[in-house]
């Protein structure tokens, strides 16, 4: 299921008054686990998601570079695509609040042989719109630093060099006139360079959402959700909720979805779920035993009135009180009100 949330209404409300041209999503649902798709994988709009967060994209810098991020970061939030590569978008960039920074991240959850490329447009993207035109011919202007970190998820095997210059037409002229090659190497981290239990060492849910992308049976699928429901945290377990139920559905035995959705009740919403539904019995009970009260009642009445006829009748024929009150159950007090009457 995807989700359009009022946030994204306001995100593409402003993309749509820009006047650059900006960050596309895809439109395409996702497809099961473990195909591969020109456009799309099922924890595409997860991974994004986590990157996006400023505190999950802190772990997962500690996590994978051992680098601790400073809380004087922010999202930049200027996403860009080119002509040539309409359909195409970068993740998520984040810049230093106090130096000309920046950190392009791009997950990847396919192999696609143009990622040099890409994050060099991305790269150069980035430089026009960072650079001060007033500033650059200055000598002691520093040109924007631009960090790309690549993030690979996909079930293939990535098989090629992250390196632009790697993808570069070599031709060497002679040692007096350079070729000029690009060397834009961009940091790499490949699911398949970790096993599932370094992953769940780990504190991001970026890492613990790897771990799960990891599990070859439903089995283990199941034993891999519960390691992570009691490693993560409650804002994780949030990602976590909604990998369950809107991923990995189509996965998981009925029985199994629904009682792992249940582990992620609140405290207090169980606390008031239980409480409704003893209202609901105890109101129940009460509604049925009235019923079965009112109807013994009435039979009780519908008794006591013919007990009552019958006893006037036999009143009528002279018998005696003690053996009308024997006969009917009426007390002999009762029988000579009637008498009177």
């Amino acid at each position: 299921m995807v989700l359009f949330t009022y946030t994204d209404y306001l995100r593409c409300k402003k993309l749509l008054k820009g006047n650059s041209i900006a960050l596309h999503e895809d439109s395409s649902l996702y497809l099961p686990i473990g195909k591969e798709a020109n456009i799309s994988h099922p924890h595409d709009k997860l991974y994004r998601d986590l990157l996006n967060n400023k505190k999950e994209f802190s772990l997962f810098l500690q996590d994978f570079f051992c680098y601790l991020l400073q809380s004087n970061f922010v999202k930049y939030n200027r996403s860009f695509i080119t002509k040539d590569y309409s359909s195409k978008y970068s993740d998520v960039i984040f810049r230093l609040k106090s130096k000309p920074v920046y950190l392009l991240v791009e997950h990847q959850s396919y192999v696609d042989y143009s990622i040099p490329y890409r994050i060099y447009k991305y790269y150069n993207c980035i430089l026009d719109d960072t650079v001060d035109s007033t500033k650059v011919k200055n000598k002691n202007y520093n040109i924007p630093l631009i960090t790309p970190i690549i993030l690979y998820t996909g079930n293939q095997s990535w098989n090629f060099l992250p390196n632009f210059q790697e993808h570069q037409f070599d031709y060497t002229y002679n040692n007096k006139l350079n070729s000029g090659r690009l060397s834009l190497a961009y940091n790499f981290i490949n699911i398949h360079d970790f096993s599932k239990e370094e992953l769940l060492k780990k504190h991001s849910m970026i890492a613990y959402a790897m771990a799960i992308d990891k599990c070859s049976n439903v089995t283990e699928l199941i034993d891999t959700i519960n390691s992570v429901y009691d490693l993560c945290s409650d804002e994780q377990r949030e990602y976590l909720y909604r990998m369950i139920k809107y991923i990995l559905k189509p996965l998981l035995p009925k029985e199994t979805y629904e009682a792992l959705l249940r582990k992620f009740d609140k405290e207090e919403e169980t606390y008031m779920e239980e409480l409704i539904e003893r209202m609901k019995k105890d109101l129940e009970y009460r509604r049925k035993k009235a019923e079965s009260e009112g109807m013994a009642r009435g039979i009780a009445k519908g008794k006591l009135e013919a007990n009552i006829e019958a006893a006037k009748k036999m009143l009528e024929h002279n018998m005696l009180v003690e053996d009308i009150s024997e006969i009917t159950g009426l007390s002999i007090k009762e029988i000579n009100k009637l008498k009177i009457a």
